[in-house]
C-alpha cells in the first residue's frame, strides 16, 4: 500500500519515504482511514489518510498485572525494561529481568526480583501529568532523591549538537507518514545510536532506554534526544538512567528545569536548526572555538 496524498502532506521533510524494510515495518503501525479534506473552506475532496495504530499493553510482573499503557506494539520488551528502570522498579542493570511480549493478550510478561516498595506503591504514586499515550511517572520528588546526581564530564560542541538534532529529525519515518507520534534517540557525539517512535513521548524514551539496556550500552556519556516537552517526567527518566544531556526541539517546564539543576543534568530546549537554549548544565555544551 502506497502512502496517500493525505499522508504525504504530513511529511515535514523533503526526504522521500524509502522503499525498504523499515518502511514496511512503519506501515504495519498504521491503518488507512477515509477522510474528507477541506481546503480554503470551499473545496472538498475524499481520500484516504494513514493513522497511527496504538494498543493497550499491560505490564505484568511475576504474573500480577501492575498497570496498562497505550503504546505502539513495537519494541515492547525494550519499553518494559526502560520503564522498570525509569520508575525504580528494577535496579540491577547487569542482570535484567526476563521479558516476553504476548501480542494476542496485549501483555508484556516480566519475571524477576522487583523492588517491592516501588511495585506496592506504583498506583498510589502514578502521576498522569503532562504526558500523552497513557504516559506518566511513578516518580515523586522523595523517590527521585534516591537517584544519584549526574556526574559525567562529557561535552558536545553546539554545532555538533545541532547536527545531531538535524539527523534525529530525519529519522522520524512514522511521524512523516502520520504526524501522530513522538520520537526519542540515544546518541554519542558522533551519531545517533538508537531510535524509537511511539504515540507517547514517555514510551518513546523508555523504548530507547530499554534498547540501551538490552545492548549493554553505557549511557552515562550519551545524549538523549526527544521531540516532546522537557517536563519533570522526562527529566526524571533521564536522571534514573544516568544520561547527562537531554535535548529537545520543544520547551521545558519549570519543574523539569528545577529537577535538571538539582541532579546536574544538561537540559537543552528549542533545538532547531543552529539555535538552542541551554537551561542547566551549561558546561557540557561548548562553542566551536573552545
Amino acid at each position: 500500500m502506497e502512502p496517500t496524498d493525505a499522508s504525504q502532506e504530513s511529511d515535514h521533510s523533503d526526504t522521500p519515504l524509502p522503499k525498504s524494510e523499515r518502511h514496511a515495518e512503519a506501515m504495519e503501525q498504521t491503518i488507512e482511514w477515509p477522510i474528507r479534506r477541506f481546503e480554503r473552506s470551499c473545496e472538498q475532496s475524499a481520500l484516504n489518510d494513514l493513522v497511527v495504530r496504538e494498543q493497550r499493553i499491560e505490564l505484568v510482573l511475576n504474573g500480577i498485572p501492575v498497570l496498562a499503557m497505550l503504546a505502539l506494539p513495537r519494541d515492547v520488551e525494550a519499553l518494559a525494561l526502560g520503564f522498570l528502570v525509569s520508575e525504580g522498579l528494577w535496579h540491577d542493570r547487569e542482570h535484567l529481568p526476563e521479558t516476553r511480549f504476548d501480542a494476542s493478550a496485549g501483555q508484556v510478561l516480566c519475571t524477576g526480583e522487583f523492588d517491592d516498595d516501588a511495585v506496592e506503591g506504583i498506583h498510589r504514586r502514578w502521576t498522569f501529568g503532562t504526558g500523552c499515550g497513557g504516559g506518566g511517572t511513578a516518580r515523586d520528588p522523595s523517590r527521585l532523591a534516591k537517584c544519584r546526581p549526574v556526574s559525567s564530564s562529557v561535552t558536545v560542541r553546539a554545532s555538533r549538537l545541532a547536527e545531531l538534532g538535524r539527523k534525529f529529525s530525519q529519522l522520524g519515518l512514522l511521524y512523516r507518514m502520520t504526524g501522530g507520534v513522538h520520537a526519542c534517540g540515544i546518541a554519542n557525539t558522533d551519531d545517533i545510536l538508537l531510535f524509537a517512535e511511539d504515540v507517547g513521548r514517555h514510551n518513546a524514551f523508555d523504548k530507547v532506554a530499554g534498547m540501551a539496556l538490552q545492548q549493554s550500552i553505557d549511557v552515562s556519556h550519551k545524549i538523549a534526544l526527544t521531540t516532546g516537552r522537557l517536563s519533570a517526567e522526562i527529566v526524571s527518566k533521564a536522571v534514573a538512567h544516568g544520561i547527562p544531556i537531554l535535548a529537545s526541539s520543544s520547551a521545558p517546564s519549570a519543574m523539569g528545569v528545577q529537577w535538571s539543576r538539582r541532579f546536574g543534568l544538561t537540559l537543552v530546549g528549542f533545538l532547531r536548526g543552529k539555535r538552542m537554549n541551554v537551561y542547566t548544565g551549561y558546561q557540557r555544551v561548548t562553542l566551536d572555538d573552545d
